[in-house]
């Protein structure tokens, strides 16, 4: 009774709505990719080509979309137009031609083309831009000419991009990449920012680039299983193989198996570990998928009957309070109906990297202007680091769900090492360039005991970084408590109080200002031999006995002169 009942209350909001919400906007997908020569050492196998090839076949029809790639110079490699089948083909073919050859790295250029009808803003269009790139701004040999390019890409590019509803989404391929150039661009056109620690990361950051730029609708995929609802007209599995898997087969709800090899209705884009599969009116049920698949897999469907998720930027601080809301849309109107959301059942799982999910409540907001809102807020706000939130409407009859990824950090960089012997720290503290100034960077510390007993710290500024030194002196859990005040990149001035960061303690016997003397009870014994009382007699003895004999020994020699001396006198007369 209780499925027959949701699905009544269904049809019925299927003609009533409250609460109009935007028509969908007409999504605008612009892909520029780096050919520069360095190509060749940070993506070898050119794994660019199988990333872009997945891109293109997740675009969805009716949107907008082009590639460009760019060197010295830039050139459209995949024409842009709207997005079919047609256009899938020639994309195909277009990303084949993807290479390593060219010289130097314009990016100013590679913006300034891709960006081309994009001069003003156009509020039916959703605008996205995803620059990939494994280097620096190079333009000349000449290195004043290439600061300059990368002063007028923050000066004025990213402005006007900003300015026209473009977001851009960056990818950087190689530590050698300008990382604060790249992570400007994002976060000032309220994009995104990914490293991709090799090129074989490519089609999942490709993947996360495009589901935050469309943000499409999903159906929990759990056990290999999913469930498709008749309001479904479309769905799209993008099902990534874990190593060693075998090929992927699909078992839909009272239908024969649908493989790479027999498709049936199915249509098959299958790569280097990833399988792309197009269902056009899905049959209604449970569908299996037999494969090793790894948990970034996703069912993605098209549907009017939409999961809304808001409240979530992709960068926080650690002290913002968020307010996570979801509600479900049909046909672009929110349904606030209590008579069948009472049928849905929402929940949020949020987790950490390396972590255990976390289910949170979603509670349905008791403001009548928010009816049909169900809200979680992060009053304490989120630790630093990468966090998943996901989303889930399930009425048995139906399940939406949407993922939102956001990183967690401060706009400075605190590191605590340990220095020397246990126990010793060296801290630094510096701005992160993308977010501040680093020369108006002021820092201030507190170390905390594990009694709570406080002591300021001595941080002494080296060039644009703060910089302590800590020696603990007990066992337990230490905190430096630090403060700082800069200056935006925008030019707002702003103060955080950024909490403690733990280091654990190492006891130390307190020193004294002398030289600690040790108690003669617990001196060892030195082996000294002793000298008996009667020994004063025997060195006199002996001292007199040495005495005669010098003097006998001086009597000897003058007798045997004296005697030598008569002996030689008569010989002298004799003679005369």
């Amino acid at each position: 009774m209780r499925k027959i009942a949701a699905a009544v209350c269904l049809l019925i909001m299927l003609s009533f709505g409250t609460n109009p919400c935007a028509e969908d906007k007409i999504d605008d997908v612009r892909v520029v990719i780096d050919v520069s020569g360095s190509m060749k050492k940070t993506d070898p196998s050119n794994l660019r080509v199988p990333a872009l090839k997945l891109l293109n076949g997740l675009i969805p029809n009716g949107s907008k979309a082009g590639v460009w790639t760019f060197g010295r110079y830039v050139n459209m490699t995949v024409k842009w137009g709207t997005v079919n089948d047609q256009w899938r083909k020639l994309a195909d073919l277009g990303v084949e031609e993807v290479h390593s050859n060219a010289l130097f790295t314009n990016i100013e250029r590679a913006l300034a083309r891709a960006s081309k009808g994009w001069e003003k803003a156009d509020a039916k269009m959703q605008r996205h831009l995803i620059l990939l790139t494994d280097g620096q701004v190079d333009i000349s040999k000449d290195a004043t000419k290439n600061a300059r390019s990368r002063e007028l890409i923050l000066d004025k590019s990213v402005k006007n991009l900003s300015k026209n509803g473009v977001r851009i989404h960056a990818i950087a391929l190689s530590k050698d990449a300008d990382e604060v150039l790249l992570k400007r661009l994002a976060l000032e056109t309220s994009g995104s920012f990914e490293i991709a620690e090799t090129a074989t990361d490519l089609q999942k950051i490709f993947f996360k680039m495009f589901e935050r730029a469309v943000q499409p609708d999903t159906v929990m995929l759990q056990d290999n299983q999913f469930t498709i609802d008749s309001k479904i007209k479309e769905m799209t599995l993008l099902i990534f193989r874990l190593p060693g898997s075998k090929p992927t087969r699909l078992f839909p709800p009272r239908k024969s198996v649908m493989s790479a090899r027999k498709p049936g209705s199915s249509v098959w884009r299958s790569d280097q570990g990833y399988d792309l599969i197009t269902v056009k009116k899905p049959t209604k049920g449970v569908w299996t998928i037999e494969t090793d698949i790894d948990p970034d897999s996703r069912v993605m469907v098209v549907t009017d009957l939409k999961l809304d998720v808001s409240g979530l930027p992709v960068y926080v601080t650690p002290n913002e309070t968020l307010k996570l809301s979801a509600a479900l849309f049909n046909k672009g109107k929110q349904i606030s109906k209590n008579s069948f959301l009472r049928f849905v059942d929402f929940k949020l799982l949020h987790q950490m990297a390396d972590s255990e999910k976390l289910e949170l409540p979603l509670k349905h907001s008791k403001v009548r202007k928010e009816k049909g809102q169900y809200q979680y807020s992060f009053e304490q706000g989120l630790t630093e680091g990468e966090h998943s939130i996901l989303v889930s409407a399930d009425s048995r009859t139906f399940s939406r769900s949407k993922r939102i990824d956001l990183s967690v950090q401060w706009p400075v960089k605190v590191e605590v090492k340990t220095d020397g012997e246990p126990g010793n720290y060296a801290l630094s503290i510096s701005a992160r360039e993308e977010y501040l100034k680093p020369e108006s960077l002021q820092a201030v510390a507190v170390l905390e005991a594990p009694d709570k007993s406080n002591r300021a710290m001595i941080l002494e500024k080296n060039n644009t970084v703060w910089r302590g030194e800590i020696a603990t002196t007990e066992d337990g859990m230490y905190q430096a408590m630090i403060k700082i005040e800069a200056e935006t990149q925008a030019g707002e001035k702003i103060e955080y109080d950024l909490g403690g960061f733990s280091m654990i303690g190492v006891y130390r016997q307190p020193q004294t200002t002398e030289a600690a003397q040790e108690s003669p009870v617990d001196q060892p014994e030195a082996e000294i031999e002793q000298i008996p009382e009667e020994s004063g007699s025997d060195w006199m003895m002996t001292s007199i006995i040495i005495g005669v004999a010098n003097l006998v020994l001086v009597l000897i020699g003058v007798g045997v002169m004296l005697v030598m001396r008569r002996k030689s006198v008569p010989a002298e007369v004799s003679l005369e």
